[in-house]
């Protein structure tokens, strides 16, 4: 059953002297001791002792790796008092979520990457102690998850009751993680919560992969879709310029026919023809319709023939009828 907020919302701080790294400074810091284990003080006065081993530190990392952030490692537990002191949280380095358990040691945090600042005050001795806030199960004393992180030059418990206060208050705005704001939850109950995310994961991922297949299945009819569309665009340009060639034929067929005959009813000259053979249909028929044929000269108003007369085919008739000249003397100049 879960235990009540008044016996299990329950915070408490340790506090380690950093590692000696030599002339460089450490990359890790030792965080909580193998449970059972208590302060040099009465702590803990709810429980017999705090509880950590090899499972319980199991749990406490696995949290951590589920966060979406490095931890921050700031100064005094900045970001516990920030709300209270207005001042701003400063970082001394990160954790990217590495926490180690060792046997015979406790819990670790390792791979640490400190801001260039911290270094130098590291090496410097200006900080000697790393500090850890963490949150434990007030029945039990089993440690639950570490809070905040800070590098401190106070190792006793100075201040405790107002970080605990104050990481209360961080819990009850909603910025720990849903295991600390149902107040703590006993393992059994942890454990079905576990197994309802576990549950509601996989079934998300049913879905995302339900979702990729339709994805998948509208890309290919959009392809599909798109290629019809391209084939059925080259068809509609081959009838297009299959159209366009039978009406330029039919132009040049009908343009032919326009020639012939006015060259044959004399409203053209064969001077003419050239000149009418670069004219557009449109522009040829428009000059025709503007033209009368001229009636020739081979033929009398009685329709008796006269080119014996002459010794001119039609062609020539016309255009001594449409220039004007007498058929005799166009003998004559031809002659000479």
């Amino acid at each position: 059953m879960p235990h009540s907020n008044q016996q299990s919302a329950n915070f408490a701080a340790l506090t380690f002297e950093l590692g000696a790294g030599g002339d460089a400074v450490t990359t890790e810091a030792h965080l909580l001791p193998v449970g059972p284990f208590r302060s040099s003080d009465v702590r803990p006065v709810e429980c017999a002792a705090w509880q950590l081993d090899a499972s319980i530190a199991a749990r406490v990392i696995a949290r951590a790796a589920d966060r979406k952030t490095d931890t921050l490692i700031d100064y005094e537990h900045q970001s516990l008092r920030s709300e209270t002191n207005g001042q701003k949280v400063i970082a001394a380095g990160w954790i990217p979520n590495t926490f180690e358990w060792r046997d015979g040691k406790g819990l670790y945090a390792i791979n640490i990457g400190w801001t260039g600042q911290a270094r130098r005050e590291i090496a410097d001795k200006q900080y000697r102690y790393i500090s850890t806030v963490f949150y434990y199960d007030g029945v039990t004393g089993e440690v639950l998850e570490i809070i905040s992180v800070a590098l401190t030059n106070t190792p006793g418990i100075d201040g405790l009751d107002a970080l605990a206060a104050m990481a209360r208050a961080a819990l009850s705005r909603g910025e720990l993680t849903d295991f600390l704001t149902t107040g703590g939850a006993d393992m059994a109950l942890n454990d079905q919560q576990a197994a309802a995310l576990t549950s509601e994961r996989d079934s998300l991922k049913t879905n995302v992969t339900a979702l990729t297949t339709e994805r998948d299945g509208l890309n290919t009819q959009v392809a599909a879709l798109t290629r019809e569309n391209g084939e059925l665009k080259t068809k509609v340009a081959a009838i297009e310029d299959e159209k366009a060639k039978a009406a330029l034929a039919a132009d040049k067929a009908k343009h032919a026919e326009l020639l012939t005959a006015a060259l044959t009813d004399g409203r053209l000259t064969p001077a003419q023809k050239p000149w009418a053979e670069k004219q557009t249909l449109a522009a040829l028929t428009e000059y025709l319709d503007a033209t009368k044929p001229v009636a020739l000269l081979t033929k009398q108003v009685d329709g008796k023939d006269q080119a014996g007369n002459h010794g001119l085919n039609e062609t020539e008739l016309a255009f001594c009828t449409r220039m004007g000249v007498k058929p005799e003397d166009y003998v004559k100049n031809k002659a000479s």
